[in-house]
């Protein structure tokens, strides 16, 4: 029995027998890896065959919540998932804010959920107070992501969380994704396909167990000043009338205002990044849609809708498919050049593709999603229709990073050109892009060095640490060493992932590693200090790099720097904002593989290492019985 925070408990779920089962989690193993992802990452690092395929049976599926997730703490509520996924071909993780679903898998009595197999038949997963079965899914087979959430709240209503994949998924879309509530999108890479390869459609939870707290005193005096904290914050009323639109006016205010139905917020958040909105007028007049964040919405403007309501209605198509948006216009966009240069004919499209059209992309995500025509060849994502091709259309490609479009960088939707530690991350981390800043103050902002330091404080960064991430320069200019600071930006998303902290900026901003070592041992009664936490992040992180490198080819993990991010208007440097170079990249990743303790030409974990963390070979054994 866990002392507090943990509920204690594994559900296997075994898809090819129809059989569940649950364990016991081990007081050491959570204990080490801190909980939430630091234990899908272990879980997973137990359980995936090296070598496996994504959308194979052997492949498996680790969901997860943190210790203090279903606690009053602020924004806790992260779920994470981590499986080998088909867009990179490498095992990543997948984050989501947790809406309903994360306070109640917590509430179930399980921390995490390991989902192995392949079904003969479409299945959901449902886990209902103490009732845990595999219910049959054919009648929602085919529904899209809200009307399968809305039947199964139907039948089991809120507060039940409902993680779901729609047609995209079900068809194995290699770029569809699993939406949280209808509403979080998880699984940026094909994580909704590799659901839909096992044939599991969602994952309903809802429990009344509730979390116990170790130390009830100290965690109600550190939870009051930290409500007080947030509450006096001067700019926090604006965070939550206006969300994600604060720090990135992409959408205009009076526009925001007027399709603003009601903003949501993931159990315990006192912000509320998400959004409901309602077309005012027009065509599509009434219609109702719910984002992450509103900005996901806008996205088709950028890629020249001019209308914002099509914007919106062509986002509302894409998430009941359960296609991701950013990879659903970068294959458009790549189509649609090898069209125009002669290597896709006019007779193969059974649609003219057009970028500016709506009746053009919502055909297409249709053909995606369900496979019809050169639709099934679209829904192979980049890599499907390099291979279909040949290399002569890999010159025409976009930006493509582990397979998939950055959000950041020349071509990309964020016009941000400065190389920070979101941008190296982005081919950094294992999984390939994503937008997980790790509370690094180089995230699309650009701040004189002196101002960094408070945020290196606040993400627990040692101060030797800090003298080799910012160096005096041969002028009087200090250099930025990205690479070094990706180090612990990484460290710090790790920190918060694994305890279950939402990582967006609004929240994070008040949260410091001394916070959530203080946190954690109030919560869960395991004695935590800082140096604590670094030492349990660096071995969840290692054992990732570990878990990749015996598991994935060389060319899935080998760090390939975009071409278009060093041409003319392509990236620029940080601090000098001159034009990037690949020895200066080349550098941050020796420096970033140096950082961790690893081989700084091939990013492999030393023996020294791996023995100081505990993770050579023979050291640990598996969280799951054979």
């Amino acid at each position: 029995m866990m002392n507090g925070g943990f509920a204690g408990k594994i559900l296997v779920v075994d898809l090819t027998r129809g059989k569940v089962s649950e364990q016991n989690l081990d007081e050491k193993i959570a204990t080490d890896f801190i909980g939430g992802l630091g234990i899908c990452i272990k879980l997973a690092s137990d359980t995936i065959p090296p070598g496996c395929g994504a959308l194979e049976p052997e492949n498996a599926i680790i969901l997860g919540v943190g210790p203090l997730v279903g606690t009053s703490l602020p924004s806790t509520s992260r779920v994470f998932a981590v499986s080998k996924l088909p867009s990179s071909n490498t095992i990543g993780w997948c984050g989501a804010g947790g809406v309903n679903f994360g306070c109640q898998l917590k509430n179930t009595g399980y921390d995490h959920i390991v989902i192995l197999g392949r079904s003969d038949r479409p299945v959901y997963l449902s886990m209902v107070d103490d009732h845990v079965e595999l219910k049959e899914a054919g009648t929602l087979w085919g529904q899209g992501i809200e009307e399968t959430c809305e039947s199964l709240w139907e039948d089991c209503p809120h507060p039940a969380g409902v993680l779901a994949i729609g047609p995209g998924g079900e068809n194995q879309v290699v770029f569809s994704m699993a939406f949280v509530d209808r509403i979080a999108t998880l699984g940026r890479g094909g994580l909704g396909a590799v659901m839909g390869s096992k044939n599991l459609k969602a994952v309903l939870v809802r429990g009344v167990k509730g979390v116990t707290i170790s130390d009830r005193k100290t965690y109600k005096k550190l939870n009051r000043s930290f409500m007080t904290q947030i509450r006096e914050y001067p700019y926090l009323k604006e965070w939550q009338q206006m969300g994600m639109v604060k720090s990135f006016p992409a959408v205009p205010l009076e526009t925001y205002d007027k399709i603003k139905k009601r903003r949501i917020a993931c159990v315990s958040c006192p912000i509320g990044c998400k959004d409901a909105v309602e077309i005012p007028d027009g065509p599509y007049q009434g219609l109702t849609a719910c984002s992450s964040s509103v900005i996901n919405l806008f996205t088709p403007v950028i890629y020249g809708l001019e209308d914002y309501r099509e914007s919106i209605r062509l986002v509302h198509t894409l998430d009941r498919y359960g296609l991701d948006t950013f990879e659903f216009y970068g294959v458009m966009k790549f189509a649609d050049t090898l069209h125009q240069e002669g290597l896709i004919a006019s007779s193969d499209l059974d649609l003219e593709i057009n970028l500016t059209s709506l009746a053009s992309l919502e055909g297409w995500a249709e053909k995606i999603a369900f496979r019809q025509g050169f639709g099934e060849i679209l829904a192979g994502g980049f890599r499907g229709m390099i291979e279909q091709f040949g290399s002569e259309s890999e010159q025409f490609a976009p930006s493509l990073v582990k397979g998939m479009h950055p959000y950041t960088g020349p071509g990309s939707a964020l016009p941000w050109d400065l190389f920070g530690t979101m941008e190296l991350g982005q081919i950094m981390d294992p999984r390939g892009p994503h937008v997980g800043s790790g509370g690094s103050p180089t995230y699309f902002a650009k701040r004189p060095l002196k101002v960094f330091y408070k945020h290196f404080e606040r993400m627990g960064i040692p101060p030797d640490a800090v003298r080799r991430i910012i160096v005096d320069g041969s002028s009087d200019e200090h250099q930025l060493k990205v690479g070094r600071l990706l180090k612990y930006s990484h460290s710090w998303f790790g920190i918060l992932g694994s305890m279950g902290i939402c990582v967006r900026a609004q929240i994070n901003r008040f949260y410091n590693a001394e916070l959530c070592a203080r946190f954690y041992e109030s919560v869960t009664g395991i004695p935590t200090d800082v140096a604590d936490i670094r030492k349990r992040v660096d071995r969840i992180w290692t054992l990732y790099r570990q878990l990749n490198l015996k598991g994935s080819p060389a060319s899935a993990l080998k760090e390939q720097i975009p071409k278009q991010w060093l041409k003319t208007k392509g990236f620029k440097e940080y601090v000098s904002e001159q034009p990037l170079d690949e020895t200066a990249v080349l550098e941050m990743i020796g420096d970033y593989y140096d950082e961790w303790g690893w081989d700084r030409a091939t990013g492999v974990p030393s023996v020294d290492v791996l023995n100081k963390l505990g993770l050579a070979k023979g050291k640990r054994g598996t969280l799951l019985k054979s």
